[in-house]
């Protein structure tokens, strides 16, 4: 019987820029001396080594959009070929669907021990991370598949469970590159800490902002009400307060969503209601691009979020969703 590719299939539905996306095809027929040829519009394929399987690991691109990969069958004169539809929708997204979550797909941990409880419903999925030792446990991944520049927004879906540490924080920050000369003061992170167990009718249980840093002189400053340029511009009057929609009970999930739109204007949003709009950020740049020749542009280089070490009690928090955007939409 001659060969047919029965179906072309892949893992998900909609995908994030430089995402490896495994597909394969189902091939009925005379298998033997069976090639394979993939092609694609758009992305590329993971190496020579996979082109004659019926296997492949496609590269999204790094452009937003509709994109088409095809694979045909061969055998001794006889072809089939099939194709899918690949739709990429944004710079990332995780719903912590996929079972290689954190074995080889970008994510990186430290001092923490792992739950993922992986489900094609993503309203089901939920990556737990709970404190393993002394020092401060975090989630990270590298923003290096493709440049992460203003304007961007991050929005994280998380809470905590179980056990979590009193007077204790979850921070959720985005880290950027440091300029070629270090003498130049740069936006090195922008960061917003939660308290989520503090009594609000006593302590504050937020601060969100951003550090400068000038690596030649070591010198780091944290945005803060009252500064003025060269130091960074306070984000909101205070950096430190109590919001009681910050509070988080064990098992509740808040959305904690900040951007720089496209005019360097950063937004803060909870449970998607806007919390509050700033020029600080703009106000610094444009100070620092009309002070200092060379001034870069900020790429960010890392999104993390930390929480609290493990004393006594372990603390575990849970990710339900990150998403990060740069086309100018404002996530809420």
């Amino acid at each position: 019987m001659d060969v047919q590719i029965q179906s072309l299939s892949k893992s998900g539905g909609e995908f994030y820029f430089g995402e490896k996306v495994p597909v394969w095809a189902e091939t009925e027929g005379d298998k033997q001396e069976i090639s394979y040829e993939w092609s694609t519009t758009g992305g590329s394929f993971d190496g020579w080594r996979t082109q004659n399987l019926f296997e492949n690991l496609w590269i999204a691109p790094n452009v937003a959009g509709e994109y088409t990969v095809t694979a045909t069958a061969k055998n001794e004169g006889t072809t089939s070929t099939r194709s899918t539809n690949m739709k990429v929708t944004r710079y990332f997204f995780d719903e912590f669907q996929s079972a290689y979550t954190l074995t080889g797909n970008g994510w990186t941990t430290s001092n923490t021990t792992n739950a993922l409880e992986n489900d094609t419903d993503p309203t089901l999925s939920t990556l737990e991370l709970t404190a393993s030792s002394s020092s401060k446990p975090n989630i990270r991944r590298s923003l290096n598949l493709a440049d992460l520049k203003i304007p961007f927004s991050v929005r994280t879906q998380l809470g905590w469970k179980d056990e979590f540490l009193a007077d204790s924080s979850i921070t959720v920050s985005l880290f950027f590159v440091q300029p070629t000369d270090p003498t130049i003061p740069y936006l090195r992170e922008i960061r917003w800490d939660v308290w989520p167990t503090v009594d609000t009718a006593s302590d504050n249980n937020y601060r969100i902002g951003y550090e400068t840093f000038i690596p030649a002189t070591n010198t780091s400053k944290f945005s803060t009400y009252g500064n003025a340029v060269p130091d960074p511009l306070p984000l909101t009057d205070s950096v430190n307060g109590k919001r009681a929609d910050l509070t988080m009970a064990d098992g509740q999930t808040k959305n904690l969503s900040f951007s720089v739109d496209a005019d360097n204007v950063f937004h803060a949003y909870i449970d998607g209601t806007l919390w509050f709009s700033s020029n600080g950020i703009r106000d610094w740049l444009t100070y620092a691009k009309a002070t200092y020749t060379g001034f870069e542009d900020p790429l960010a280089k890392e999104y993390r979020v930390a929480f609290p070490t493990k004393k006594g009690t372990a603390s575990t928090i849970f990710l339900k969703s990150v998403y990060i955007n740069n086309d100018g939409e404002i996530l809420k």
